[in-house]
């Protein structure tokens, strides 16, 4: 195991350290309680043009295999980007997001070489694991939602280790926004 945060140990209210935020406008992350998950990450996304929130959580690893899972919970008609951050000849090779665009329920992921390819459904209002399996070695990614294999089998991915980060994100581009929930990130390597 890499990395395994479950914000129980964390206090209620803004978001601390290890992790680091970078923001505009109105958009927060922040330690909320739950009745089916205890404490979790919430993010309270700006549909606001030009609002925008990245928040990092930084870990090291140089394997040349990672999995990456989160729980989490989109209300209805929320949107996020959720990213994996590696080593690459420039930004689009360095990271691995999924997102969830604005008033779907489609789950993309997004890299450099393959572009943006659509995995699977997340329910709204609906707890989901999502699991991000990477080969470097092959240079592809996997993505299972609740464990169950997706359109995104064997995809095209230059990201390449060493692996420094996740972060959340609440996009600045019109329209995106909403309350996104997040628990149990956990990084493991083989």
């Amino acid at each position: 195991t890499v990395l395994h945060e479950d914000f129980e140990d964390d206090a209620l209210g803004s978001l601390g350290s290890p992790w680091t935020i970078s923001s505009s406008g109105t958009s927060k992350a922040s330690i909320a309680s739950t009745t089916d998950h205890g404490h979790v990450l919430g993010l309270q996304g700006s549909s606001t043009e030009g609002h925008l929130l990245i928040a990092s959580l930084p870990f090291s690893s140089s394997s040349a295999d990672i999995t990456v899972q989160v729980d989490l919970k989109p209300n209805a008609g929320a949107s996020f980007i959720w990213s994996l951050h590696g080593a690459g000849t420039s930004i689009g090779r360095r990271r691995i997001r999924l997102q969830l665009a604005p008033g779907s329920t489609t789950l993309a992921a997004n890299t450099m070489p393959s572009g943006t390819t659509n995995c699977g459904t997340l329910s709204p209002d609906v707890w989901s694991k999502v699991t991000l399996i990477v080969h470097t070695g092959s240079r592809t990614f996997d993505v299972l939602i609740n464990g169950a294999g997706t359109s995104c089998t064997g995809i095209a991915a230059d990201i390449q280790p060493p692996f420094k980060r996740v972060s959340v994100m609440d996009a600045s581009n019109t329209g995106w926004g909403g309350t996104v929930l997040f628990d149990n990130i956990d990084i493991t390597t083989p």
